[in-house]
């Protein structure tokens, strides 16, 4: 039997999820998803900031 500390367990768990949502974005891009350009993201997420 293998035990792992509980940090390096929350850290894993944490970046399986990371790399499940970036798989997804992936996979939602190559189903012909729309995408922004990286200006448009900016003006976006400057929006949203604002409107907090």
């Amino acid at each position: 039997m293998a035990l792992m500390d509980i940090d390096v367990f929350e850290k894993e768990e944490q970046l399986l999820k990371l790399r499940e949502k970036v798989l997804q974005g992936e996979q939602g891009r190559i189903d012909g998803a729309e995408t922004l350009g990286v200006s448009q993201a900016r003006k976006l997420l400057k929006e949203r900031l604002n409107d907090m």
